[in-house]
């Protein structure tokens, strides 16, 4: 199994230098400016040819004070931001287990990386029989109202979908688990231990369904955003300048 695992797309190592990237950039950009964007990866195919779902029936909640700011005109295709209609990506096994995984890629709440936390990682689940729904979660510093739990909105959201979703996917909505990359990892924790938390006001019968994941992988998550051991600029952008 190790041995496969090391031939894998997803390349740990470049994810791991992302995540240190992002963290000594925001640490040196301060609070006023933004950091440079992280180098482009190329976005694979099997991203364009997963079935998409959406999280909400029509707008988000929140969507009234919705005003991203404009990415520059080369912003790398990898890194998703001006995310105004949240989805879940599906990537299905050749031989379902049951067992699904709800992924959430990091970017500090200032983008989703959706390649090497999401579609190169899903492969390494499909063939084990997970069901993977890579999500492509809102971002708190666009504008959103309650900008605080806008991530959490989409992270209980899409648990509920899954569930409600259950039978037509072939899997146990009793055993959806939940795993998050840096910042993901930090919606992941929030989703773990906050899943009890009304964060938004039902919209259909979906929203009956319980949010709480089965189980729970936190990959070198933004654990805490208390001083000296937060990420500025995930913690900047998830609760703005001056938080309680």
């Amino acid at each position: 199994m190790a041995r496969n695992f090391a031939k894998q797309e997803f390349d740990r190592r470049q994810a791991l230098a992302l995540g240190g990237a992002l963290l000594f950039s925001g640490l040196k950009a301060g609070f006023g400016a933004e950091p440079p964007a992280p180098p482009a990866i190329p976005v694979p195919d099997n991203w364009h040819a997963a079935p998409r779902l959406a999280l909400w029936p029509a707008q988000p909640p929140g969507v009234s004070s919705f005003r991203p700011p404009a990415p520059p005109a080369d912003w790398p295709a990898s890194y998703l931001r001006a995310v105004a209609m949240p989805e879940l990506h599906v990537f299905r096994p050749a031989r379902p287990n049951g067992r699904s995984m709800l992924v959430m890629p990091g970017g500090a709440y200032w983008f989703v990386s959706v390649v090497n936390e999401g579609a190169e990682l899903a492969p390494l689940l499909t063939r084990l029989g997970w069901t993977v729904f890579v999500l492509t979660y809102r971002l708190p510093g666009e504008g959103w109202a309650a900008r605080s739990d806008v991530p959490l909105q989409d992270a209980q959201r899409a648990m509920r979908i899954i569930r409600a979703r259950a039978g037509e996917n072939g899997i146990d909505p009793a055993k959806v688990a939940a795993l998050g990359f840096s910042a993901g990892g930090h919606l992941a924790a929030t989703l773990a231990t906050r899943h009890a938390e009304r964060v938004y006001a039902p919209v259909d019968a979906a929203d009956t369904q319980d949010p709480r994941p089965f189980a729970a992988g936190l990959i070198y998550p933004v654990i805490t955003l208390r001083d000296p051991w937060t990420h500025e600029l995930s913690r900047r952008l998830l609760l703005g300048e001056n938080p309680s």
